[in-house]
Formats: C-alpha cells, structure tokens, sequence
C-alpha cells in the first residue's frame, strides 16, 4: 500500500505482528517505523522490548530467534531488520551468511507478540524468491516509491493541520515546486516554516525567503527575466550563481533544458494536453510545467529554435575553448534577450 494509506493504517488500526517496508524513498520508510514502534511500544518499553539487526552484519537466524522469544516486562517486543538485502535480485558480496529458510519458517506463522518490521530500501525485490512470496502473504507492505506530486500535497495538507498552519493553492504548490525533490526535503523545509511561523498564514514572502533555492530554481528566474526583457536582472542572477561557484557550463546545460522544456510545452500546449498529461509527457514536475507555460506563450516557436542554436553553439566555444566561459555565457545572455524582442 502507498505511504498515505499505512500511514493511515498505523494511526487508526491496531499494530500488526509484520511488517515490509520496501522503496528508495527513505523518509517514508523511517517515518512509518517510527510510527509504528510508537504505536507498539510506551517509551519505557524501548530500552527492553526494541531491537535492531542490519542484514549486512547480523545473520537472519539471530534476528529471528530473538523475534521469537517473549517480551520482557510488558505486551510486545518490536524487532526490526534493516537493509533486508537477500530480499532483492542483486548479487553482493556477502559479509555474512544468512540462513533465509528460518525467516521463511517465521513468515508462515509470525509471534504474535511481536512486531517484525523488515526495511527494504530498493526499488524492486525478487518475486520469484520463496522468502519473499511467503513475506508478502503475510506482512502489511508499504510501498515506498518516489512520493509524486498529489502525495506531496496530500501530505502538506496534513502537516498543515497539524501545526495549524494556512497555504493558499500558489503558496503550496510554490513551497512543493522548491523543496519538493523528495520527501525528506519536504518534510525538513516544512518544519523550518512552522518554526518561523509559529502557526497561522505561510506567505508567498515567507518560502521565497526561508526555502532555499537550487541552481535549476534559479535557472527559472534567468528565463523569466528573459521574458521581461530584464538585462540587468539576468545579469545579476547570473553573478550570484558564479559567485556561489556554479560553473557556466553547468548553468547553460540547466539554460538549454529549460529552453526545451518551454518548446515542448508550447507544442503539446497547442495539441491541446493538459498540464498533468504534459507533465508525464516531458517527465517533469507539474508545477515546472506551470513556470514554464508563461515564456512558452511570450516566445514563438522561431525565437524558441534560434534559441536552442544560439545555446549549442554557446556550448561549442565553451568546450573547445574559443572563448572564456563566463564572457560566451554573459553574451549568450545578451543574444537571448535582444533576440527576444526580435522573435516576436
């Protein structure tokens, strides 16, 4: 089940003996085990009722001998095994051997005294593996795969109400767009706003200033001044970047693929996509898709071609050396905006 669901499940339902979390979005995995030894287990009891075994030092048979034995002072004793390894298809050179039959053993009829939770942090296990089609009848599985956008949002609007705090729709889906590469980010960045916040409305004002920006954020600005025909302000983006230390190969690489990301929402814009379906079409954010729907509606498709030449021509001079990187950039720049008004 996907991460909002269990989450749910965890919260509402009475903890079950096992448990599979497997996917590469960490955050969901720690949080939901978090979750759930909470739910198990009153703080006193961690110190007697909780262990935790990594599958790369510890053979399988003692973490399932010790999930075999009774609790110690109180209703359940939470085991939990990470980097569960042998449950994927990869071969690895292996510091221990694990004897799998025993957790198959145990996976057919759990202690109901404890709570077994598994962490798998890959995207994919073997399904043709015995242990893990025996794993699977019996444990409550979580799937952690990359949280997509309706995730994120689902999982802000929680968070919101939590703390008590208020997001107009521009205000999230700007706060997704800038801190939403993961999970983690997400949920780090959040905790930053409600500490600044206290409780009460998040402004437009309040994430430009707290939620840092990636060089592909500020790649977005350089565009947008482009649209407006502000030399001045994509020349001063572009100092800040170079004073940060980004090189100019790496900013116009980021420049050039953002060019193409606005050509290709013109064209499927014009073929009558919505943003969703251009978003999976381009494999982007929906909200870069948003950004970029204003300068693809500015530029016509001639200026957008010339542009794309201009760049790899760019490009060229900078890796054969032609011509300093920073000056061909800062030119670049310059065609990019004058050839603006040209294109029109």
């Amino acid at each position: 089940m996907d991460y909002i669901t269990m989450e749910k499940k965890v919260q509402q339902e009475e903890v079950q003996p096992f448990y599979l979390l497997q996917g590469e979005e960490s955050y969901m995995i720690q949080d939901i085990q978090q979750k759930i030894i909470g739910k198990a287990l009153a703080e006193g009891e961690k110190e007697f009722n909780l262990s935790t075994f990594d599958m790369r030092e510890t053979p399988i048979e003692i973490a399932v001998e010790e999930a075999e034995t009774l609790p110690f002072f109180g209703e359940r004793r939470v085991i939990v095994l990470k980097n569960c390894y042998f449950l994927t298809g990869a071969r690895e050179k292996e510091k221990v051997e694990h004897k799998i039959e025993a957790l198959e053993t145990y996976a057919r009829q759990p202690n109901p005294t404890t709570v077994l939770i598994l962490s798998a942090p890959y995207e994919k296990l073997d399904a043709r593996k015995k242990v893990v089609k025996e794993i699977k009848k019996q444990a409550v599985v979580l799937e952690a795969a990359a949280a997509g956008e309706e995730t994120m949002k689902k999982w802000m609007q929680q968070f919101n109400q939590a703390h008590q705090l208020v997001m107009s729709r521009e205000v999230m889906d700007r706060f997704i767009a800038l801190a939403g590469k993961d999970l983690l980010m997400l949920a780090e960045e959040a905790k930053k706003l409600q500490l600044y916040t206290g409780s009460g409305e998040v402004t437009m004002e309040t994430v430009d200033k707290l939620v840092p920006r990636s060089l592909e954020d500020n790649v977005f600005e350089l565009v947008a001044a482009v649209v407006k025909g502000q030399a001045k302000t994509m020349l001063r983006i572009y100092y800040d970047l170079l004073k940060q230390g980004e090189e100019p190969i790496k900013i116009l690489a980021l420049l050039a693929r953002q060019i193409r990301i606005i050509y290709h929402v013109k064209n499927l814009k014009q073929q009558g996509y919505s943003r969703k379906r251009m978003a999976g079409s381009i494999k982007i954010h929906p909200y870069a898709v948003q950004l970029a729907e204003k300068p693809a509606a500015a530029f016509s498709h001639a200026y957008l071609q010339e542009a794309m030449k201009l760049l790899s021509a760019t490009d060229y001079q900078m890796k054969a050396g032609k011509m300093d990187k920073q000056l061909a950039l800062e030119l670049c720049f310059m065609k990019l905006v004058s050839g603006q008004k040209i294109g029109q």
